[in-house]
Formats: C-alpha cells, structure tokens, sequence
C-alpha cells in the first residue's frame, strides 16, 4: 500500500518506478498509436520529408495524398520547419517510410516531456501533493493530449516535439545554465515551430537574474554562447528557404493550397492581418466549451466546435499563474516571453483550427504557463485544484467521444 502511494505521489521515483509510469502512460496513448492507421498516418508530411531527404530531396515525392503543402514551380514543399522530419528520418531509414507510426514517436517524446516536467517540479520545490495533480493537469487537461492523439498530423507532431524541446530550455536554466546548450535547444523548438523563438527573451532574463543575484557583470561570453547556436538555426533555416524558394525571408506559407474558410481569408487578407485579432482574442482567451448540434429542431449533434476552446475555458487551473511566487525579473521575462509569442499568434490568419477542446498555438508557450501555474497552485484550496484538474481531464474525454463518435 505505501509502495502505491509512493508512486501515485511522484515520491522520489527510482529507475523502476519510471519503467512503470512511462508503460501506463503509453498503455493510455494506444488508442491514439491504432488510430494513426484509421488516419492515413503514413501520408504525414513529416515522414514523406525524411524519406525525401534521404533521397537527397527538398520537395516530396507524392504529396497527392497530403494536405497543408506549398506549391512552387511545378514541386510541392513542406512549408514547415524542418527539424520534425530530420528527427523521423533515423526512424524512416530503419523501418522504412510505410512503417513509422508518428503517434508512437510522438508518445516516446511525450514521454520524456513527463519526465522533465517533474524534474522541473522538483527544482522549483513545488509541494509533493501538487506534483501528481500537475502532471495529471499538463498531460491530461490541456490541448497537450489532443496534439498527441492527433499527431498524426503534420501540425500536431510539431507541437509535440517543440512543447519537449520547450521543457528542455527550462530545465536546462534550472539546472546547469549552459548557455550554450540552451541556445542550442532554442534553435531546435524555433526549427519545429517558429514563435518560440521568443524563448531567448527568458533565457536573457534568466541570464541578467543569475548574474544579479551571484554578483557579477553582465558576461559576454555568456551572450555569445546563448546567441551563436540561435543565430546559427536561423541561418539554417533561412539558407533551406533559399534553397527551396530562391529567397531566404520565404518560409513557402504563402504558396500553400489552403482550402475553405482559411483560402478565404488569405486570399482578402493574407496569411498576418489585423483582421484576425479580434476573432483570435476570442477563441484563445474567452470562447467556452462548444458542442455543435444541428438538424430542424437543433437537437442533433453534428460534432465538436473545431475552432477550438479557450485556454482557460478548456484549462481552468491557469489561473493560478498569476498568483506564481518567483523572482521578479523571472516573472517578468516569463510573461514577456508568453505575451509577445501570443501577441504574434493573435495577428495569424488560423487560430488552430482544426482543433478540439484546445487553443493549440498556446502549445508555443504552454511549458513557461506551466511553471507560473505550479508557482501559484498552493496559493489555491486544494480541493478547487483537485475540481479544476478533474473538469478539464473530463471535458478533454467527453470531446474526444464526442469528436470520434460525430466526426465525418
């Protein structure tokens, strides 16, 4: 009996309690590796690009079997950055590209994500009570689920590997501050998703915090070490523009083949337009939980909202983010961080449609909220914690079914 509340408490878990936490979780995710097969996972874009690296190609092959592409001179193209492709390709090179399941390499990265967030817990010295409710809140009760059921998605797999890559930053300032390293990481979440790019903004102030409190000048060498691997990433990715559309500031979004309501406004408006911010305040910050229902007497359900919930509509338990203990140079780079990375998504022609019971594009900054809400949750009653978690575990499971039963 103590051994399992031993475990259901993350209390100070060996090697083999890891063994046990990573199966169950994994044991949860299989509905969602199966469904990989039912999605046509093997058309992902971001398996057809390893395979089309491997071959020595920037444009894909086949891509009449695959959505969100860009057209230019005559070859399709994955507008998005490259480095979810080059961490499939060891993975496409063994088993061969019908044979990668994205959802299962996503479940391994969701995996090491778990790990990190409890490291991350354990340096910030949260409270062992929360720990397992965190944990329960971030894997279970947030739009991260959802981006892992559905990373057989190009979108969706991206937000997985840059939301690990994001974890990685943090624990990384926590523990060693090897600037270098961390720069290092930062380009990585930025060639995966480009907003996240921010996160130098709270490495730096992570950095003028360390060197407030230990007493030492501003080091250059540290500056350099934080912003030499960035700058590197970013030529990277600028060069694989130049290469695909002759020009590097040419990321390939703009010749994408959107469809519906999204070629509609991209074709008014263009892909960034004050037009959007209005519509993406609402549905981020403000729109509640939505089942759509149709049919003469309206009683009907059709499926779930896909333009999504809001963060704390769908994740109540954010709210104790504000109350977050910390540093005030910390607090403030962290919010600076998640502001200007929200501010860029507001002004972004999609909100992250198509989703269900998220606002996926706060993935982008979700980890840094994470710490802010862990610093502030004992602020809350537990009791309130313990509902907050528990409604948005089961609003994430009531439209799951909902999606999977109604979906066309």
């Amino acid at each position: 009996m103590y051994r399992i509340k031993r475990l259901f408490l993350f209390e100070s878990p060996t090697y083999l309690d890891w063994v046990i936490y990573f199966t169950a979780f994994i044991i949860i995710q299989v509905p969602a590796i199966i469904n990989f097969y039912f999605n046509d996972g093997t058309h992902n874009a971001y398996i057809q690009m390893a395979d089309a690296l491997l071959h020595g190609n920037l444009y894909l092959p086949d891509a009449s079997n695959i959505g969100d592409l860009a057209s230019f001179h005559g070859k399709v193209y994955l507008p998005y950055p490259p480095l979810p492709a080059l961490i499939l390709m060891p993975f496409v090179l063994l088993f061969g590209a019908a044979h990668v399941n994205t959802v299962a390499v996503a479940t391994i990265m969701a995996c090491v994500s778990l790990y990190l967030v409890y490291n991350i817990l354990t340096k910030l010295k949260i409270e062992k009570d929360y720990i397992i409710w965190i944990i329960a809140a971030v894997f279970f009760g947030t739009g991260f689920w959802y981006a892992l059921f559905t990373s057989h998605h190009v979108y969706a797999f991206a937000h997985i590997t840059s939301f690990m890559f994001q974890l990685m930053i943090i624990n990384e300032l926590l523990g060693k501050k090897r600037w270098w390293l961390v720069g290092f990481l930062i380009g990585c979440t930025f060639l995966t998703r480009q907003f996240t790019i921010v996160y130098v903004l709270f490495a730096a102030g992570y950095m003028y915090y360390t060197a407030k409190t230990e007493r030492r000048g501003f080091s250059i060498k540290n500056v350099l070490a934080l912003l030499t691997p960035v700058g590197l990433c970013a030529g990277l990715y600028l060069f694989y523009n130049y290469l695909r559309f002759g020009n590097p500031l040419d990321s390939g979004y703009q010749h994408i083949n959107f469809i519906g309501v999204l070629k509609e406004r991209v074709d008014h408006y263009g892909v960034f337009s004050v037009k959007y911010f209005l519509f993406n305040l609402y549905s981020t910050l403000i729109k509640g939980f939505n089942i759509e229902f149709q049919g003469n007497t309206y009683l009907n359900i059709k499926d779930m909202d896909l333009w999504g919930t809001s963060l704390l509509a769908a994740s109540p338990f954010f709210i104790a983010s504000v109350k977050a203990e910390w540093p005030k140079t910390l607090r403030v780079a962290a919010w600076a961080t998640i502001i200007v990375i929200l501010i860029g998504q507001l002004f972004y022609h999609n909100n992250g449609f198509e989703q269900v019971n998220s606002s996926r594009f706060t993935l982008d900054f979700l980890p840094l909220l994470i710490i802010l809400m862990a610093l502030g949750i004992s602020k809350i009653p537990m009791w309130l914690v313990k509902a907050m978690v528990s409604y948005g575990v089961l609003l994430n499971v009531v439209s799951f079914i909902i999606h999977l039963l109604y979906q066309k």
